[in-house]
C-alpha cells in the first residue's frame, strides 16, 4: 500500500466537470501498471502545467471516455426499454442483438477505469518527487503550489470513482493501489466487492474534510475539479448499489439504512452546499453546466453531433439516434389522477379521434418528440413532425424511428444543422443531481424500514418522492402507497425522472429485474390515417448479462483472472 501522507485521506468529489488538458501520459489497457510517458520523470514532476497537472488531467480525462462510438450518443439507454437505437450501425445495439462477449465487450469500462487508476497509482507514490521550487519567482507560483497541495485528494476521489464504475460492472476486480510491473499485474486476482466497496467509502469519508464544497472561491476559480459534495455522492451512490438485490442477495437491511444515512446526508447538508433543485427544461442546454442542481456533470465544448446524432430523419444531417419507446412512454402518469398512459390506453389508439398525450406528466413533452410536434425549436428547421409511415419524418427512410418518437432531453433544439449557417452549443451529461439521492433516499428508506411511510430517518419514503413531484414546474399527484404497489410506482417515477441519464441499464440490473424489463419492449407504429398500433419486439436477455464480462484479452493475459458466469 501507499505509505506517503496523503494515502491517509482518500477521495474527493466530482463537481463539474470540464476538460482540464489533454492526456499527457499513456497507460496499457490492461493491468500492466507501466510509466511509460512522453517526457521523462524529472521533467513531469517539476513542471507544474504541462507535467504535474497536466497528468492529474488525465486522470480526469478518462471520465470522458465514452463507452460507445459517438454514432451512440453516449447513451445507455438503446439497451434498456428506455430506447431503440435507430440505427443498426450503433455500437449499442451489440447489448441486444448478441454481439455482445468476451471478446466483443463493446464498451471500455476496464481499459478507461483501469488505465486511470495506473495513473492515479504512479502520481500518489511519486507525489513526493514533486518540486516546483525553480519556479517561486513566476508570478503564478502560489496558485500552482495552493493547487498542486489539492491534487493528491482529488486523485484519490478519482480513483475510488473508477472503481465503483468497475464494480458495479463487473462485480469482483482486482483492487490494485500501487503500482506494479507486468509480470505483477498479469497475477492479480479479483477482490470481493465487499473490500472494493469498503475502499471506496472510506476514500470518500477520508478526503472529503480537505476538498471545498466549491472552486468558486479557490485560488483560480477553476470549476471541473473534484468536490466534497460528489464525495459525497459517490459514498451514497455506492452505498445503494452494495445494499440491491444483485449484490446484497440475502436482502440485508443494515446495508440499506447505511444507504439511507448517506443519501440523507447529502439531502441534509444541499442547501448548505449551494445545492437546489431546478426546473426539469434547464437540466440541459448551454448553460446546464452551471445549474445549481448538478453535483457532476460532464462538461462539452460548443458541438452539434449530438444534435445529428438525435434529430429526426427528415431534418437536415438527423440520424434518428435514440428513439423512445412506447414503453418508455406508458410509464408516464396523468396530472389528473396520477393513472398511466398504458392504463388509459392499453391498446391501439386512433389519434385522428382522441389526443392520449394531453395531460400528461409536463416531464413527458420535455423528453419526448411525438407525432405532430413543432421540433427542432430553432427557426432554420423547426417543422411539424410527421412520424406516421410515409411521414416526412417516418418510415420507410433509412433511420426513421421505429417507435414513431424521438428524442428531445438532452437535444439542444437551437443548434442549427444545415449544411450551411450551422449552430453549436455547450452540451453538459449528468452524472450526479439533487433529485437522484431524493429517489436513492426513498428506496433506501423503504427497503431499510419496509415501509414508504416510516419516518425513522427524519423523512418519510413517499415524502422524498413528492418533493420532486411538488416542483412548480411539474405538480403531479403525490405518492400514498405502500408495500408491492409503492415498489411498482417507484420504479415508474425513477425512470421517468432519471430518464436517458444512463441510470435505466444499471438500476434493472442491481435490481435483478432484466427479463421482466429488457426481455420485450413496447414500440408503436402509427399509419397514415393516424392509427396507433402497439407492437413488441423481443431482445436477448440472459442472466450472466447482470455483469460485464471480462475482456478475453485480459484472461489471456493473466491465469488469475476469472470470467463471471455464464460468459
Amino acid at each position: 500500500m501507499i505509505t506517503n501522507k496523503y494515502n491517509k485521506v482518500a477521495v474527493g468529489a466530482l463537481s463539474f466537470l470540464f476538460p482540464l488538458s489533454s492526456f499527457l501520459f499513456t497507460s496499457c489497457a490492461d493491468l500492466d501498471y507501466t510509466e511509460e510517458t512522453t517526457r521523462d520523470e524529472e521533467w513531469t514532476f517539476t513542471y507544474f502545467n504541462e507535467g504535474i497537472k497536466g497528468l492529474v488531467s488525465g486522470i480526469y480525462a478518462q471520465v470522458y471516455n465514452n463507452e460507445f462510438e459517438s454514432n451512440s450518443a453516449y447513451f445507455l439507454a438503446g439497451a434498456t426499454d428506455e430506447a431503440q437505437y435507430a440505427l443498426e450501425t450503433g455500437a449499442i445495439n451489440g447489448y441486444v442483438n448478441g454481439g455482445w462477449s468476451p471478446s466483443n465487450p463493446y464498451d471500455r469500462s476496464w481499459t478507461k477505469c483501469y488505465t486511470a487508476i495506473a495513473d492515479a497509482n504512479m502520481f500518489l507514490e511519486k507525489w513526493d518527487q514533486t518540486d516546483i521550487s525553480d519556479w517561486k519567482y513566476n508570478p503564478d507560483y502560489q496558485n500552482w503550489v495552493a493547487q498542486k497541495e489539492m491534487f493528491p485528494y482529488e486523485v484519490r476521489f478519482l480513483r475510488a470513482y473508477y472503481y465503483f464504475e468497475l464494480f458495479r460492472a463487473y462485480g469482483d476486480v482486482p483492487l490494485v493501489t500501487t503500482t506494479l510491473n507486468n509480470a505483477q499485474a498479469n497475477n492479480v486476482e479479483r477482490t470481493p466487492v465487499d473490500q472494493i466497496v469498503k475502499f471506496i467509502v472510506e476514500e470518500c469519508d477520508a478526503v472529503a474534510p480537505y476538498l471545498p464544497v466549491s472552486y468558486g472561491t479557490e485560488i483560480g476559480s477553476e470549476i471541473g475539479r473534484a468536490t466534497r459534495v460528489a464525495a459525497a455522492a459517490l459514498k451514497a451512490r455506492t452505498l445503494l448499489y452494495y445494499a440491491s438485490p444483485l449484490f446484497n442477495p440475502d436482502g440485508d437491511k443494515t446495508r440499506w439504512a447505511k444507504a439511507a444515512e448517506a443519501c440523507k446526508y447529502v439531502l441534509d447538508n444541499a442547501a448548505t452546499w449551494g445545492l437546489k433543485l431546478s426546473t426539469y427544461s434547464t437540466l440541459w442546454g448551454h448553460e446546464a453546466f452551471y445549474n445549481q442542481e448538478l453535483i457532476f456533470g460532464i462538461g462539452r465544448g460548443e458541438s452539434n453531433s449530438f444534435e445529428m446524432a438525435n434529430y429526426p430523419v427528415g431534418v437536415e444531417n438527423g440520424s434518428s439516434g435514440n428513439c423512445p419507446t412506447q414503453s418508455f412512454v406508458d410509464q408516464y402518469e396523468y396530472q389528473d389522477n396520477g393513472q398511466t398512459f398504458a392504463e388509459r390506453y392499453p391498446g391501439n389508439i386512433d389519434l385522428g379521434t382522441v389526443d392520449p398525450y394531453e395531460g400528461l406528466d409536463p416531464r413527458f413533452a420535455l423528453t419526448v418528440v411525438k407525432n405532430g410536434d413543432e421540433w427542432p425549436s430553432n427557426g432554420a428547421q423547426k417543422k411539424v413532425m410527421e412520424t406516421y409511415v410515409n411521414g416526412f419524418n417516418g418510415a420507410p427512410k433509412y433511420g426513421a424511428t421505429p417507435t414513431s418518437y424521438y428524442l428531445k432531453k438532452f437535444v439542444d433544439g437551437s443548434c442549427v444543422t444545415t449544411a450551411d449557417n450551422q449552430t453549436r452549443r455547450r452540451h453538459t451529461w449528468i452524472v450526479f443531481r439533487l433529485a437522484e439521492f431524493y429517489l436513492d433516499y426513498a428506496e433506501a428508506v423503504y427497503n431499510a424500514t419496509g415501509s414508504a411511510n416510516d419516518a425513522t430517518y427524519g423523512m418519510t419514503a413517499n415524502e422524498a418522492i413528492n418533493v420532486l413531484r411538488n416542483r412548480a414546474d411539474i405538480m403531479m399527484p403525490e405518492f400514498t402507497e405502500d408495500g408491492a404497489d409503492w415498489v411498482k410506482r417507484y420504479e415508474r417515477e425513477r425512470m421517468v425522472e432519471l430518464a436517458f441519464e444512463n441510470h435505466r441499464f444499471w438500476d434493472v440490473r442491481r435490481w435483478k429485474k432484466g427479463p421482466d424489463y429488457f426481455k420485450t419492449i413496447q414500440v408503436a407504429t402509427i399509419s397514415s390515417g393516424l392509427q396507433l398500433t402497439r407492437s413488441t419486439v423481443t431482445r436477448q436477455w440472459d442472466d450472466k448479462f447482470y455483469f460485464y464480462p471480462i475482456p478475453q484479452s485480459e484472461l489471456k493475459k493473466n491465469p488469475k483472472l476469472t470470467q463471471n458466469t455464464g460468459w
